[in-house]
C-alpha cells in the first residue's frame, strides 16, 4: 500500500557525551514512513502523533484538518482511516488514553476535544476546580496511565493535573521568564515542562511545589526544542530547527543526537511531536515533509 514505505534498514546511532557513566548509545532502523490515508490522499503539515501497546497510531493531520488511524503490527503499516470533525479544524496533538478513546488539541480553537474509539466526538474538555474555566488555554497536554491529564496553561502560565473526571487536583506556576512549548508526566509523577526559546527543562517531583531547571544552556545542542517525551529513563526531545532529536538522562546528562536534515527515509525536516510504543518503536511526525516515519528503537 501506498502510505507505508518500508525504507532499508537505517542505524543512526546517538554520539555520546563525556562525563555520564549512565549514558548508553540508542540507536534507530527506519520501519516505514506514512504519506497518504487509505484513499490515498496525502498528509498535509501533520503536527500530532500517538499510539499505544496494541498497535494503534494516530495522527493529527493538521494541514487537511483531520484525524488518521492506522495500524501497526509486524513492523508493518495499514489502514489509514480518516476522521474529520467540524469541532476539529485544525487538530495539532493528540493522545490515547488507555480505554482507546482521543483526547485532541485543536491549535485554531484551543480547546480539547474527547472523541471516542470509533472516531466520535464526545464534548471539549471541561476544566473544573479553578476560578474561570473559559480563562485555561491549553498549549500543550499529557495523559498518564492513569487517565489524569496535564495541561500546559498559557494565559495562567501554570502547569495543571486534574484527575480522570477532569478536575485540577494540583497547579504549579511556569517559571517566569520561559516560552513554554511542551510538558509531560512519567510514571513516577514527576512533572517536567519544556522552553523553546530559552532551551531548558524544568522539572518538578511528584510533591513539589515549583519547577526547578534540570537542563540549562543547551543552545547549542538543541536549536528550538518543541516537544518533549520520557521513556526507558530518558528524556527525549524533537529540535524542530535542528531537524533532529535530542536524549538526555533523567539526571539532565546529554546522551547525544538522533536524526538529521533531509527529504530520504530517515532524515527530517521541521519535525514536530513523537511517541513511543511499549515495543520500543518510535513514531515521528515529519511535519515540513508531510508524513510520519517509524523506527526501531535500540539501547546499546
Amino acid at each position: 500500500m501506498k502510505n507505508a514505505t518500508i525504507g532499508p534498514a537505517l542505524a543512526l546511532a546517538a554520539l555520546l557525551a563525556g562525563g555520564s557513566a549512565r549514558a548508553q548509545a540508542v540507536s534507530l532502523i527506519h520501519l516505514a514512513s506514512i504519506y497518504e490515508d487509505d484513499k490515498d490522499r496525502p498528509l498535509k503539515e501533520p503536527e500530532g502523533v500517538a499510539c499505544d501497546d496494541r498497535g494503534r497510531v494516530v495522527v493529527a493531520d493538521t494541514g487537511n484538518g483531520r484525524l488518521l488511524t492506522l495500524s501497526f503490527t509486524n513492523r508493518r503499516v495499514s489502514g489509514g482511516a480518516e476522521v474529520r470533525l467540524a469541532q476539529l479544524p485544525a487538530p495539532a496533538a493528540v493522545q490515547l488514553d488507555a480505554k482507546g478513546n482521543l483526547l485532541v488539541l485543536d491549535r485554531k480553537l484551543r480547546k480539547i476535544a474527547r472523541v471516542d474509539a470509533g472516531g466520535q466526538f464526545q464534548g471539549y474538555l471541561e476544566v473544573k476546580g479553578v476560578a474561570s474555566p473559559s480563562a485555561v488555554v491549553p498549549g500543550a497536554f499529557k495523559v498518564d496511565g492513569a487517565g489524569s491529564l496535564v495541561i500546559l496553561d498559557l494565559a495562567g502560565e501554570k502547569v495543571l493535573v486534574l484527575d480522570p473526571g477532569g478536575t485540577v487536583v494540583r497547579q504549579l506556576d511556569l517559571p517566569r521568564g520561559g516560552t513554554f512549548a511542551d510538558l509531560a508526566v512519567d510514571p513516577a509523577g514527576t512533572l517536567y515542562a519544556l522552553d523553546a526559546v530559552g532551551s531548558s527543562i524544568w522539572v518538578a517531583d511528584k510533591s513539589a511545589t515549583f519547577f526547578k531547571p534540570l537542563v540549562q544552556g543547551m543552545k547549542e545542542i538543541v536549536h528550538f526544542p518543541t516537544h518533549l517525551v520520557p521513556s526507558r529513563g530518558r528524556l527525549f526531545v524533537t529540535d524542530q530547527n535542528g531537524h533532529g532529536i535530542a536524549i538526555f538522562g533523567i539526571d539532565g546528562s546529554y546522551q547525544g543526537r538522533l536524526l538529521g536534515m533531509g527529504w530520504t527515509d530517515g532524515l527530517v525536516y521541521y519535525p514536530s511531536q513523537l511517541c513511543i510504543s511499549e515495543a520500543e518503536v518510535l513514531f515521528l511526525v515529519d511535519r515540513y515533509n508531510s508524513r510520519v516515519q517509524a523506527f526501531s528503537m535500540t539501547v546499546k
